[in-house]
C-alpha cells in the first residue's frame, strides 16, 4: 500500500515538471543606427529552439508600432527538458540591413540602413 503510494506521487512529480510553463516577455524597441529614431513597421520574428530543434509551436511575430516596439509576453512550456532553449529575433524591413540576434529578447535594436 505504501509503494502504491509512493508510485502515485512520483507519477504526479513528474507529469508536473514536464508540463511547466513559464512567462516570457519579448520586448524591443528598434531604432534606425544612424539617425538613433525609432523604425515603424519591422517584421520581428521569434524562433523558439532547444538545443538545435526548432520549438515550431512557439514561432511568434509581427511588427513594431509607431515608435518602434515589439512587445509579446507568451507562456513557453520548458519541462524538464535537459537542452538549453535560445530565442532568435530576427528583425527585417526594406530598407534595412537584415538583422538576427541570439538569447537578446529585450532591449534597444539598432538596425543599419542599406547601402
Amino acid at each position: 500500500m505504501k509503494s502504491n503510494r509512493i508510485i502515485v506521487i512520483l507519477i504526479s512529480l513528474g507529469i508536473f515538471f514536464v508540463s511547466c510553463e513559464g512567462p516570457k516577455t519579448f520586448s524591443v524597441t528598434v531604432i534606425d543606427k544612424a539617425t538613433r529614431q525609432p523604425v515603424d513597421s519591422v517584421l520581428v520574428v521569434v524562433k523558439v529552439k532547444a538545443g538545435n530543434k526548432e520549438k515550431s509551436a512557439y514561432n511568434l511575430e509581427g511588427l513594431t508600432d509607431s515608435s518602434g516596439k515589439f512587445m509579446r509576453d507568451e507562456m513557453i512550456g520548458y519541462g524538464l527538458s535537459l537542452k538549453r532553449w535560445h530565442f532568435y529575433m530576427e528583425y527585417d524591413k526594406k530598407g534595412y540591413v537584415h538583422k538576427t540576434e541570439t538569447d537578446r529578447t529585450e532591449g534597444v535594436v539598432e538596425l543599419e540602413p542599406a547601402q
